[in-house]
């Protein structure tokens, strides 16, 4: 973001031959607005690219937290709130005309150079991903005060003088017959009439040329750390995904009876049950069997990844130390859900191909250890989430060294849980909006008596109840 009023340092290295951005500030120029999120938007700059995604979201990453980068007059930013949501936007949301909500709602204080000159001015800044339509999209709106009317002389002079500004990332497929796969714009919402003085057109073209020059620069060597697609091919994956969604989400949407917001769930657990019928499909090929897996859904919260694996035909139930009211819903239709409380340190399994952990909290580190109690061929899969130890606390990461921050840390946690289980860990990332989007799997055993190692985690642990 920069304001209308910030003088900006010529950007050299933009190769122009592939850097070339149209501009939208006269009624001749002027694309139509579009309407977004129930919102009109006016395009006011785009452009043709080559990176991906990844550059971008790295780029918006830095820029938020170091926003003085982009706005000189600011000293430095504060975060007040930082608020992750579970949740996968897609074409569902036009069709039931709802609210499409954030990825992630971030809102930050802007501390200005000049602190007896100028105002502060807190901000929200909120993330959107929409797998269906290969958007990512970042959204700064300035946050005015109830006793200030929303207009240009309330906006301080390094701000956009805006009601919300916008960075977007368009990926086409990859089978388009385009020239190019990616696009990058602008898009604002105004305060008042859609009006741009020659500095206003200064500084957006700057504005536009510094971030595809980020991108691109982050592009040059960069090296992906995310690799999808390890354990399930990706048109795979895509093929179960379009099918489940397809056939349930619309259901699912309008018809949810929790209090909480179905697209918090319905997506990403759909996504969560394409990947795992994915897998088993793939186990069953290599088996040379036409026996569906059968699985426990430990923690299994609101019951909607067991109702959907069970519907798919995979014999199996969920366990939940707390009933949900949208299970009644789930069990006339054929799911197996149970209300109890686990013991872990004595509970197993021995009839079960797989037991699953999707965010389940305290029970996560725990599953490797049922798993490997239960059977010889009983599997695994956990999503971490929330930092829990084997205590049942929360988990505060003793004795070891935070390189990659905590949730690469937590991984290490349950990872060395899993290979102490004896298995051998294997990792994926999961197509959601969501960073804590890391499956662990264990379903190959290693070659040695993992009892003493077991009995020593669960000794360590003590005896507890585990509460989800």
């Amino acid at each position: 973001m920069l304001s209308n009023n910030i003088t900006l340092t010529e950007e050299n290295s933009i190769n122009n031959a592939t850097f070339e951005p149209k501009y939208y500030f006269s009624d001749e120029e002027n694309r139509p607005p579009k309407l977004w999120n129930n919102k009109l938007w006016y395009i006011i700059a785009e452009a043709n690219v080559s990176f991906n995604k990844d550059m971008f979201w790295n780029v918006v990453e830095r820029w938020t937290n170091e926003v003085y980068l982009v706005i000189p007059p600011i000293e430095r930013v504060d975060i007040i709130s930082d608020i992750e949501n579970k949740t996968y936007q897609g074409s569902i949301h036009d069709e039931l005309s709802a609210n499409i909500n954030p990825v992630r709602s971030i809102k930050r204080k802007l501390i200005p150079k000049r602190k007896n000159k100028d105002e502060e001015l807190e901000e929200l800044v909120e993330y959107y991903m929409d797998e269906d339509l290969n958007e990512s999209r970042v959204i700064y709106t300035p946050i005015i005060s109830n006793s200030k009317e929303s207009s240009q002389e309330n906006v301080p002079f390094y701000y956009p003088k805006v009601f919300s500004f916008s960075y977007v990332y368009k990926e086409y497929n990859s089978d388009s017959d385009m020239d190019y796969q990616s696009q990058i714009s602008i898009e604002i919402i105004p305060l008042q009439s859609v009006q741009f003085t020659d500095k206003m057109k200064y500084v957006y073209k700057q504005l536009f040329k510094k971030l595809y020059k980020w991108c691109q620069n982050t592009s040059m060597g960069y090296e992906k750390r995310v690799h999808h697609d390890l354990l399930v091919p990706k048109e795979l994956y895509k093929e179960t995904y379009q099918r489940l969604k397809n056939k349930y989400a619309t259901d699912l949407v309008r018809n949810w009876t929790e209090k909480t917001d179905p697209v918090k769930f319905v997506f990403e657990d759909i996504a969560i049950a394409s990947w795992l019928i994915s897998l088993w499909e793939l186990e069953r090929i290599e088996q040379k069997s036409s026996k569906l897996q059968s699985f426990i859904d430990l923690g299994c919260g609101n019951g909607l990844l067991t109702f959907l694996l069970s519907s798919e035909g995979y014999t199996g139930f969920g366990v939940d130390l707390r009933k949900r009211k949208i299970w009644d819903k789930f069990i006339e239709k054929g799911a197996n859900l149970i209300e109890e409380a686990i013991q872990p340190n004595s509970i197993t399994y021995p009839s079960t191909d797989w037991i699953i952990g999707n965010h389940a909290d305290e029970l996560v580190p725990w599953i490797p250890i049922i798993a490997s109690k239960s059977s010889s061929f009983t599997k695994l899969m956990v999503i971490p989430c929330c930092f829990y130890s084997l205590s049942g606390s929360k988990y505060t990461f003793p004795n070891q060294v935070i390189t990659s921050g905590k949730y690469k840390a937590y991984q290490e946690y349950i990872q060395d849980i899993i290979n102490k289980c004896g298995f051998i860990t294997e990792i994926d990332w999961l197509r959601i909006p969501s960073t804590k989007n890391v499956v662990l799997v264990g379903r190959k055993r290693r070659v040695f008596d993992s009892k003493d190692q077991i009995d020593q985690l669960i000794l360590d642990a003590g005896s507890i109840i585990i509460r989800k």
